[in-house]
């Protein structure tokens, strides 16, 4: 019998918790730790719109597709890219959204927390674009991938093992990413349709702490006009002046950053900044794009709400 799931996720890492959240596991013996089960993605990848003039040049693949239970992931990626995804035609408000999936810095999830979330904020309006970021490096066999994710299921599972999960450290280059991602959308806001001070920023899991140190170490030509936080934690982040509005979202029962204070609230108010957060029963980690019938599903509605508001 699989052990249940809350109890699962409590003891492994970020990428770990994300597989399973995100794709269900496996027993791999009676009594032994969850195996993550794998796909393999269809030979054409998902459709993907066309990147623009960013990142540079480089040689071989930009990344590599890989199933992952319900979705796709973009993994080993060698250089950063941007994907827009544009209003209808009279229908764009003239603001733009940079959208920055998770995945515990080793994939990005762009089927899950990317594309449907611009295509959401398209339908509202406004200009998203999708960052697809650096990432540590993986295995490139799908097959060893996985053997190496369910190797660290196993060493979470080991007696002793630590059970604190909220460690996930922001990945320099994944953060150099966003700031670079920033700056460039705001250099390039006229060719790209939208108004240069109304470009915001929603980050999920990874994405968000890569906006917490953005946000910690940025200039003020590169700070976003709004900053939204999808279940990254509460703990601490002091942000630059000029400090944007804030939105969070998180479920109380997420086992990977479990809701224990609400640091980051009081940083805001302190710095004299308008914070709205929606702290749901239940959702656990990951829940993005993909309804869990729980309240949880309702976040992208009271974000849109109150980007709407802003």
């Amino acid at each position: 019998m699989s052990l249940p799931r809350k109890l699962r996720c409590s003891v492994i890492t970020a990428v770990a918790c994300a597989a399973l959240g995100q794709a269900g596991s496996a027993q791999a013996a009676e009594g032994g730790p969850p195996r993550h089960v794998f796909r393999t993605v269809p030979a054409t990848p998902m459709a993907l719109p066309a990147a623009l003039a960013f990142g540079g040049p480089a040689s071989g693949p930009a990344f590599q597709w890989t199933g992952l239970g319900q979705e796709r992931i973009l993994r080993n990626v060698q250089r950063p890219q941007l994907f827009a995804v544009r209003p209808a035609t009279g229908k764009a408000n003239g603001r733009a959204v940079l959208v920055v999936p998770g995945g515990g810095y080793r994939f990005v999830a762009i089927e899950n927390e990317g594309l449907p979330i611009a295509r959401r904020l398209a339908d509202q309006g406004f200009t998203a674009f999708v960052l697809v970021y650096r990432v540590k490096p993986t295995p490139v066999v799908d097959a060893d991938f996985a053997a190496e994710v369910n190797a660290e299921i196993a060493q979470r599972f080991a007696p002793g093992a630590p059970k604190a999960a909220d460690d996930l450290a922001p990945h320099g280059p994944a953060v150099e990413d966003a700031r670079a991602a920033m700056a460039w959308l705001k250099a390039h806001a006229t060719e790209q349709g939208f108004d240069a001070q109304r470009l915001g920023y929603i980050g999920f899991s990874a994405g968000a702490r890569s906006g917490r140190a953005l946000v910690s170490q940025a200039s003020a030509a590169e700070m976003p006009d709004t900053l939204a936080l999808i279940y990254g934690g509460f703990y601490a982040t002091q942000p630059r002046q000029p400090v944007p509005p804030l939105f969070l979202a998180q479920a109380a029962d997420d086992p990977l950053f479990p809701p224990d204070g609400f640091d980051i609230v009081h940083n805001w108010r302190q710095a004299g900044q308008r914070v709205e957060l929606h702290l749901y029963e239940r959702g656990g980690h990951g829940f993005g794009s993909m309804p869990r019938g729980t309240t949880a599903d309702a976040w992208l509605d009271a974000y849109l709400g109150w980007l709407n508001r802003q």
